[in-house]
């Protein structure tokens, strides 16, 4: 409310309906007015609609908190239209959300990580392959069944040619 004014609102409702809110009153430990209160807020000014999904079996949680924290938690329920379960309940999808959205890219990390390293190592067995096929050349030019007439200080010369090639 933006002023602390306060005005009276009277209503007779079915004797039903006063014993069910008293019942609820005692339960929630609220005053008639703080009820009154939060549920016109919530006719005319819904805020937040959350719907707690019907998972199957439902589980209870129960906790206890300080009674600092418990008032200023009720302070924020009444000025957001909210229940203590849809609150908690909240809370916990949005930090399981959150947690797994965390894993994923950290798993997704973990891939990158690991498709380079064997980037990697295909690049090392790549350069291996080319020093065998170079090795094979080299055994082709001092093979002397080779049909290339070559005199001795000539493969001399090729083969000081092809290890500074290579940075020998």
């Amino acid at each position: 409310m933006p002023t602390n004014e306060k005005k009276g609102v009277t209503v007779k409702i079915d004797a039903e309906l006063h014993a069910e809110v008293r019942q609820y009153l005692e339960e929630h430990e609220m005053t008639m007015g703080e009820f009154v209160s939060l549920a016109l807020q919530n006719e005319l000014h819904p805020k937040m609609n959350m719907e707690v999904k019907n998972v199957g079996n439902m589980r209870t949680m129960a906790f206890q908190v300080p009674e600092e924290l418990f008032w200023k938690i009720k302070d924020y329920l009444q000025r957001n239209n909210m229940t203590q379960k849809q609150f908690v309940i909240g809370l916990i999808e949005n930090e399981i959300e959150r947690d797994l959205t965390q894993r994923a890219a950290e798993s997704e990390q973990h891939e990158t990580a690991a498709v380079s390293d064997c980037e990697s190592v295909s690049e090392e067995q790549d350069n291996a392959d080319f020093s065998d096929d170079f090795d094979g050349e080299s055994e082709e030019s001092e093979n002397p069944d080779n049909d290339e007439d070559l005199d001795e200080s000539e493969e001399q010369d090729e083969s000081e040619s092809m290890g500074m090639s290579m940075g020998m």
